[in-house]
């Protein structure tokens, strides 16, 4: 037990180093190493006390997922450090025209879809896996948020009436998803993406006290959220009296003397995989963006099944994950390449490292990729490490064609122009 306390105070002084060094410079904050080393102090930390003095998990278990855990922490920084060194990306200028009507399309369809959701049955709509049609409702759904983006982008830019009416035509979506059912990962994005366009066109920074600020209501807000969605979602009738009598002091003892659903389906996972070596080497990616992107649907339920590669569970029989709980992206990792599953955390890293840097160079595209992409790269972390790979094959489906529509060929301005990656 000591050598498992010993490793989580070094899991928890490197994440505070992380904080701590993108807290000192301006706009740091908004860097992947530091929303990772956000998560790992809000999400993994609060759940580990509770698990490390339990006297029914293995102590060698619980090092082990503490010591991958800060390989990928690690492999989160280096990968960034390493992308930021890399080549300029080439950038195109964008019709300021044709973004507003991109941002409105892609806002209207996304808004029918949710608009779908929120007309099926309460079972349906509000299931952890959502399963059939719900999936491809979501699908659709998930343009919104790029049209919301493209809009705050040009609006950040060059306010006009039109970019105002789509934000806040977009607005009465984010305040369903956040204010009524509470979605931590929209509420997220929300903020983000708003903070991000004013940083990528104005060099507007959120002062630090508010990042230090958002980090405690993180927090709050993961010790309320099930408390929050039972007063507000599933029940009859919303009850938001309710919600003022959430025990937020029971619900955090509680997290410390148990531990968290998460991290001890990780543990369990790593120990069950080093066990047996059962890896995947990343045939998970496949199956999951087969389950994604494949609808059966209109291909078929036998077909779908047949792209399946088939792989080891990384739980042991019997073993019964709490529902609505994940694995971690940790978990994940593990099952792909052992210890050397830190690679993808790295390799993620130097992608959005590559991204951002174009970003604060001016280019708009990766200015609305880097903001599409923040909230998927925290959820490679808490969930699973193709979140973030679906959320770019997602992107480039339907935002190709919208950079092929929105782009001017033969811009009749220089194109280096500072902060500046659309045309009047």
């Amino acid at each position: 037990m000591t050598l498992s306390w010993a490793v989580f105070f070094l899991m928890m002084l490197l994440s505070v180093i992380i904080l701590a060094h993108g807290l000192l410079a301006r706009g740091r904050f908004f860097e992947f190493p530091f929303l990772a080393g956000s998560i790992f102090l809000v999400f993994v930390m609060p759940q580990m006390p509770g698990i490390i003095n339990n006297a029914f998990m293995s102590q060698s278990a619980i090092v082990k997922t503490l010591f991958f855990s800060i390989l990928c922490l690690v492999a989160c920084w280096v990968g960034w450090a390493l992308g930021l060194r890399g080549r300029d990306m080439q950038d195109v200028v964008f019709s300021e025209q044709r973004l507003h009507r991109v941002a409105l399309v892609l806002s209207l369809i996304g808004a029918y879809f949710f608009y779908k959701i929120g007309h099926m049955p309460k079972d349906q709509a509000l299931a952890g896996m959502l399963t059939g049609i719900a999936v491809a409702y979501l699908f659709f759904a998930k343009l919104l948020p790029y049209g919301f983006a493209i809009a705050l982008l040009c609006h950040a830019r060059r306010p006009t009436r039109m970019t105002l009416g789509i934000i806040l035509f977009d607005l009465m979506f984010y305040f369903e998803r956040i204010v009524i059912a509470g979605r931590r990962n929209e509420t997220a994005e929300f903020f983000l993406m708003i903070a991000l366009a004013l940083w990528f066109q104005r060099g507007w920074a959120v002062p630090r006290s508010a990042v230090v600020g958002g980090l405690v209501f993180a927090l709050v807000g993961s010790l309320a959220a099930g408390d929050y969605r039972n007063a507000t979602v599933y029940n009859e009738k919303a009850d938001f009296g309710a919600v003022l009598n959430i025990d937020l002091v029971g619900n955090w003892n509680k997290l410390l003397n148990e531990g968290g659903p998460e991290m001890t389906n990780a543990i369990m996972a790593i120990e069950n995989i080093d066990e047996y070596k059962s890896f995947d080497f990343g045939i998970g990616h496949w199956n999951s963006t087969v389950f994604t992107f494949i609808p059966a649907q209109i291909v078929g339920a036998a077909l779908k099944e047949s792209l399946y590669i088939p792989v080891d569970s990384i739980f042991q029989s019997g073993y019964d994950r709490p529902t609505g709980s994940t694995s971690t992206g940790m978990a994940d990792a593990f099952h792909s390449f052992w210890y050397f599953g830190f690679v993808k955390f790295l390799l993620f890293a130097w992608l959005l490292a590559r991204i951002y840097s174009a970003a604060m160079k001016g280019n708009t595209m990766m200015q609305l990729i880097y903001m599409l992409s923040v909230v998927p790269s925290m959820l490679a972390i808490t969930h699973f490490t193709n979140e973030i790979v679906i959320a770019w094959i997602h992107a480039a489906a339907f935002l190709t064609p919208a950079y092929l529509y929105a782009r001017v060929r033969n811009p009749p301005f220089p194109k280096f122009i500072p902060r500046v990656g659309v045309a009047g």
